[in-house]
């Protein structure tokens, strides 16, 4: 049996020629289908990038949400104290682990009942009547804060 020899110059022959082929493929790719490739490189980022701000926007929506809460609890011990006659000074503070444990509920009687001559009472009114914030804020006189907090509380008790 004749063994088979493979020289140095033979061996580099083939070396380039597969390297000439690889070349030759890279080409190719970056001239025709680069575009392609790039594309979807593109897409994947975006697609990324979205993910990451639709995370940043739950986060902020749970923050806002346990805010509402915790604005809430505080409002219904400032009406509880105001009905008793004691003043907003001597209000104990909810520690900030109990008001997120805190279930979310809806307002009971209020220091200023739907029937009051009061800004307030006018717009719980207009809140139970399904009236937009910046409609509440501009006819009561309150601020956009106070008008979104008291729509926010009286609207999804409204008896509709």
């Amino acid at each position: 049996m004749d063994s088979i020899i493979i020289t140095w110059r033979e061996l580099l022959l083939v070396l380039a020629a597969v390297l000439a082929v690889y070349v030759a493929e890279m080409l190719l790719l970056l001239r025709g289908g680069g575009n392609a490739g790039w594309r979807r490189w593109q897409r994947g980022a975006q697609a990324h990038a979205q993910a990451q701000a639709l995370a940043e926007l739950r986060a902020q929506i749970e923050a806002l949400r346990t805010e509402s809460s915790r604005l809430r609890i505080r409002l219904e011990q400032l009406e509880s104290d105001g009905a008793s006659g004691l003043q907003p000074a001597t209000t104990r503070r909810a520690d900030s682990a109990e008001v997120s444990r805190a279930p979310v509920a809806a307002p009971q009687a209020s220091v200023f009942p739907e029937g009051a001559d009061t800004p307030y009472g006018h717009a719980i009114r207009m809140a139970r009547e399904g009236r937009a914030v910046a409609e509440v804020a501009g006819d009561c006189r309150i601020s956009r804060g106070e008008a979104e907090l008291i729509v926010a509380l009286y609207r999804s008790t409204s008896p509709h």
